[in-house]
């Protein structure tokens, strides 16, 4: 038995505890919710929150998602000094591609202090792992967290929101990487 747990990183990060002896329909989901002003305050909050989680039920592995390295191209519009001005990127702008990397920092510290092995998944990677595609022309943010909470009905996986749809597809996508496997095969040669 391995248990993982997935993290969807974000203000509202989505968890996903998998036991990947038993049905992925028996995943157990929920979410944690960043309090606090500033970055440094919100990120450090879930770190402390995923510790207090990681105390009470130790997984063997942790898969997070990957953070976006940089912002995806396209162009908005965003407020700046009181004036609307045109910028390149999609999403939710560098504040949240700054947050997004400090939290998901956080979850990698927290594992680490703790001693349990932990990857990191690209949003492309455990979509086709869990969704069957990683890449569809013409899908937005939108799309593709509908596509996971649809998923996750087909699976008969109980979530209520999309934070845990994603969360339950990085778990699943988990057992299919390198750091896995050598995790698993580690643990089935002390045995």
């Amino acid at each position: 038995m391995s248990l993982i747990l997935g993290l969807d990183a974000a203000s509202t990060t989505g968890f996903a505890y998998y036991d990947d002896t038993r049905s992925i329909s028996a995943m157990e989901v929920g979410v944690l919710r960043a309090k606090g002003d500033g970055f440094e305050d919100r990120a450090s909050f879930l770190g402390r929150e995923l510790v207090v989680m990681l105390r009470k039920r130790r997984p063997d592995f942790v898969a997070i998602e990957q953070p976006l390295r940089m912002l995806p191209g396209g162009k908005r519009k965003e407020k700046f000094m009181g004036e609307e001005v045109e910028v390149s990127g999609a999403g939710g702008g560098t504040n949240a591609l700054i947050l997004s990397n400090q939290i998901v920092s956080a979850f990698c510290t927290a594992a680490r202090i703790k001693d349990i092995p932990f990857v990191l998944i690209a949003s492309a990677t455990w979509r086709t792992q869990f969704l069957g595609f990683g890449r569809k022309p013409g899908f937005d943010r939108k799309a593709w967290k509908k596509a996971a909470r649809e998923r996750c009905a087909a699976l008969k996986i109980s979530v209520t929101n999309d934070d845990m749809a994603e969360a339950c597809g990085v778990a699943f996508a988990a057992t299919a990487t390198d750091a896995f496997k050598m995790m698993k095969h580690q643990m089935e040669r002390a045995a």
